[in-house]
Order: structure tokens, then C-alpha cells, then sequence
């Protein structure tokens, strides 16, 4: 269970790094989703309360700790290690990568736990989904430029949503605000008051939207999960924003093909061990 959750989070970590791609959406088709939000919504008083009494033992237990620690760490090792091999992916096969990327979440999302009933909260979460969507590809891409540390720290309030909103990416939030760049050059650098500042707006984030979904869940369980459907299908475009790649077209629908039925591939393997 250890290294499952490890490989888990090392396919969410992967996923932070590429825009148009989030965690979340990963979380959702790995069937971990509500367990990381309820993991999420445990770090509450009475897990205070728990370490003000040095029950540790009770503490980790109530916070799923075994969890959330072997995801993250599978989460680290991604982005630390995993990063320049997915920028280096992009660089030298770009329309193979991203027609991987958007077939394997085109077909992900028509598998369990994803896959839709229909009915009234359905057509409405599609159409909730889709105008999120629109605003994202109205919104103007920010320009690189030094930014206040209160702009940083919005940044990071806004962009951790990826990790719990399911199609939305981080480092797409990143771009539209034009902060992705400082980001990255803060972690290049090792720039410790924004990479803290960015920090601390992520965490208050996380864990108000963390509350919102499971409320969210508990009350609209199936139109939320159609607002999900709708909005890792949507986004699927952003993927390909900006992309100055498509000029050989006879090359390029080769590298589509292949992108595709690779990602074919892998979902049907994936279906196939998740019933074993």
C-alpha cells in the first residue's frame, strides 16, 4: 500500500509541473480523491487538541498520516527529479507528449470513478464546468515581471485549487497571473521569503477549498462530480495554448496517433489492474 501511494503521488507531483494538467484531476482518476480530502479536512482542533496531549500516536491515525506522507514524498521526488525529464519531453517531442496528455484524460474520464450518470445535475455541472472553462481562456496570460509579495502570496491561495479541484492546473494559474516564472526562478534560486510567502497563501488555500469540496460532497455529491467531469474535459485545450509546434502537419498527425494510442494503452491497463 506504501509504494502504491508513493507511485500515487509521484504521478500528482508530475502533473503539478505540466500546465494544463493538475493534481486533482490525477487524484480523481487513481480513486484517492476523497480520501485526500477527507486526509485534508482531519488537520483540524481536534488534531490540535490530540498533539497538545503528545498523543502522537492517535494524531497521525486521525490525520491519515501514513497516507499523506508517503504521498507527498512520492509528490517531492516527482518535481525534484522527475521535472527536467518532463521539460525535456515537451522540448523534444511536444505534439507526441500533449496529444498523450489529452488522450489519456479524454479517455480517463469515461472510466469509474469519473464516469457520469445522466441526469438533471449532470447538464448542469457540464454547464458550470464549461463557463469556468471559458473565463480561463478569456483571461489574458500575465506578463513576467517582479511582483509584490502579496501578489505572491494570492498566487499561491489560487493556484494550490489545482491539487483539490479536479481539471484546473496549478501552473496554468500561475501563467494567467504571471507569476509562474517567479516561481520558478524562486525555486532555481532557493528565494526563501517567496517561496514562504507563496507557501503560506497555498496552505491557507488548500485547506479552505479542501472544506468547501467535502461539504460540497456531502450535500451535491453528483453534481459536483460533473462539474469535475466538465472541467478536466474542457481544459483539455490548455494543454495547447500558445503552442507554436504545429507546422508540419503530416509529422504532427503521426505524433497524434501515436500520443493517442499510447495513452489508449495505458488507460486500458489501468482498467484492467484497478479490477484485479
Amino acid at each position: 500500500m506504501g509504494l502504491k501511494n508513493f507511485f500515487n503521488g509521484l504521478f500528482m507531483g508530475l502533473a503539478e509541473i505540466i500546465p494544463g494538467i493538475s493534481g486533482g484531476t490525477v487524484a480523481l482518476i487513481l480513486g484517492i480523491y476523497e480520501r485526500l480530502i477527507h486526509a485534508i479536512n482531519s488537520f483540524d482542533i481536534s488534531f490540535i487538541n490530540h498533539l497538545k496531549k503528545s498523543e502522537f500516536s492517535q494524531a497521525w491515525k486521525k490525520v491519515d498520516g501514513s497516507f499523506i506522507s508517503t504521498l507527498l514524498i512520492g509528490m517531492l521526488f516527482s518535481i525534484y527529479f522527475l521535472s527536467s525529464l518532463i521539460l525535456l519531453l515537451l522540448e523534444t517531442f511536444p505534439i507526441a507528449f500533449k496529444s498523450f496528455l489529452s488522450f489519456l484524460l479524454f479517455f480517463s474520464v469515461f472510466l469509474d470513478p469519473i464516469r457520469p450518470r445522466i441526469s438533471k445535475e449532470f447538464f448542469a455541472g457540464l454547464f458550470l464546468s464549461f463557463l469556468i472553462c471559458l473565463m480561463l481562456y478569456l483571461f489574458p496570460v500575465g506578463s513576467f515581471e517582479e511582483v509584490r509579495l502579496s501578489y505572491i502570496f494570492l498566487s499561491g491561495l489560487i493556484a494550490i485549487s489545482a491539487l483539490v479541484i479536479p481539471g484546473i492546473s496549478g501552473s496554468f494559474i500561475l501563467l494567467l497571473m504571471g507569476t509562474y516564472q517567479s516561481i520558478l526562478l524562486a525555486v532555481k534560486n532557493i528565494d526563501l521569503l517567496i517561496l514562504c510567502v507563496f507557501l503560506l497563501g497555498a496552505i491557507i488555500g488548500l485547506f479552505s477549498i479542501a472544506k468547501l469540496i467535502k461539504m460540497a460532497f456531502e450535500q451535491k455529491r453528483e453534481l459536483l462530480m460533473s462539474i469535475f467531469f466538465g472541467l478536466i474535459l474542457f481544459c483539455i485545450p490548455l494543454i495547447w495554448m500558445n503552442d507554436s509546434n504545429l507546422t508540419n502537419e503530416k509529422l504532427n498527425l503521426i505524433h497524434i496517433i501515436l500520443g493517442g494510442l499510447v495513452a489508449l494503452l495505458i488507460v486500458l491497463l489501468f482498467n484492467r489492474f484497478k479490477q484485479v
